[in-house]
């Protein structure tokens, strides 16, 4: 029964509401999200309780009333980051320039001044599947290591879901990104940053082959280092960015200083120096707003069975 009540939710999603939220104002697509989040936390037991217990574990001073309503925001951010993959087809630089603020763009314009490349990094932290197309339609050159949707078709249970994951993988297809699959070759993205164009990373757990431990949200946490060894290298510049999610679906777009070097003699102290200061950064975003995180929490504590380096080290 759930499974056909999930396939039946992907049938409304791809075809009449993905149709219709074009002819939605912005305001109301996020009201809309915000049901479906609420509706979702009700429907989904276990990871309510999941996303709750992980909650509690990084927020222990909070009271089980702030918990749960983090919990249900958490499901809602989650809602409103996936219909916004259905406006796709009608975002351009118009549309960026009406509903997006960018802070701190001299960093990312100063570091692609050092003629090397910039990896662009970034967590599966709020709306991160917005960030590098708002780029490119802001004019920047985007490569994208990443696993596009029609990569999952070999997880798919249900026809209905893989017609899901193609629709996905064709609007993937209209952003201006130049993608590049998860353990693909390096080559490509070599002179991608040879070219001094951007290479956009999402490091924060998951499926990656090497890892190296950092101290993340008070636990032991094992982040990919493929970003900092690239970054050793190539010599290109690793810009850490974040998006938050605003009211109205407006977005607010965050850029830090490069990542400094810190100069260790063995690589893998370097790599692991330098992820630690992007699991710094990560920590104190996900402090300011957990329901941008939430779900992420929730996800990565239900694969941890099937991740050959669960993003932490203390999981039950």
């Amino acid at each position: 029964m759930l499974s056909l009540l999930k396939d039946l939710a992907r049938l409304i999603y791809w075809f009449p509401l993905r149709v219709c939220i074009r002819f939605i104002p912005l305001s109301g697509v996020y009201r809309l999200g915000k049901i479906g989040g609420d509706l979702l936390c009700l429907t989904s037991k276990e990871k309510r309780l999941v996303l709750f217990n992980e909650l509690k574990r990084i927020l222990p001073n909070c009271n089980d009333k702030y918990i749960n309503t983090i919990t249900r925001k958490s499901f809602e951010n989650y809602c409103i980051s996936e219909l916004e993959v259905l406006l796709y087809p009608i975002i351009d630089r118009n549309y960026v320039r009406k509903h997006v603020s960018i802070v701190g763009q001299e960093h990312l314009d100063k570091a692609l001044c050092n003629g090397t490349g910039v990896l662009l990094l970034q967590a599966h932290f709020g709306a991160f599947q917005m960030v590098l197309p708002i780029l490119g339609y802001c004019g920047y050159v985007i490569n994208q290591i990443s696993a596009s949707a029609s990569l999952w078709k070999t997880h798919a249970t249900t026809a209905i879901q893989k017609i899901s994951l193609d629709k996905k993988a064709q609007y993937e297809n209209l952003l201006p990104i130049k993608h590049f699959p998860v353990g693909g070759s390096l080559r490509p993205l070599f002179r991608a940053l040879q070219r001094n164009e951007i290479v956009g990373i999402t490091s924060d757990g998951g499926a990656a082959r090497k890892t190296v431990e950092v101290s993340f949200l008070e636990r032991i946490a094992n982040f990919p280092k493929g970003v900092a060894g690239l970054a050793l290298k190539t010599g290109a510049l690793i810009v850490p960015v974040f998006i938050i999610t605003e009211k109205k679906l407006s977005h607010r777009l965050v850029f830090h200083p490069p990542l400094s070097k810190k100069y260790n003699f063995d690589k893998s102290s370097e790599a692991a120096a330098i992820m630690q200061e992007f699991a710094n950064i990560l920590s104190d975003y996900i402090y300011q707003y957990p329901h941008h995180y939430g779900y992420t929490l929730c996800l990565r504590k239900m694969m941890a069975s099937l991740d050959e380096h669960p993003l932490f080290s203390d999981y039950e």
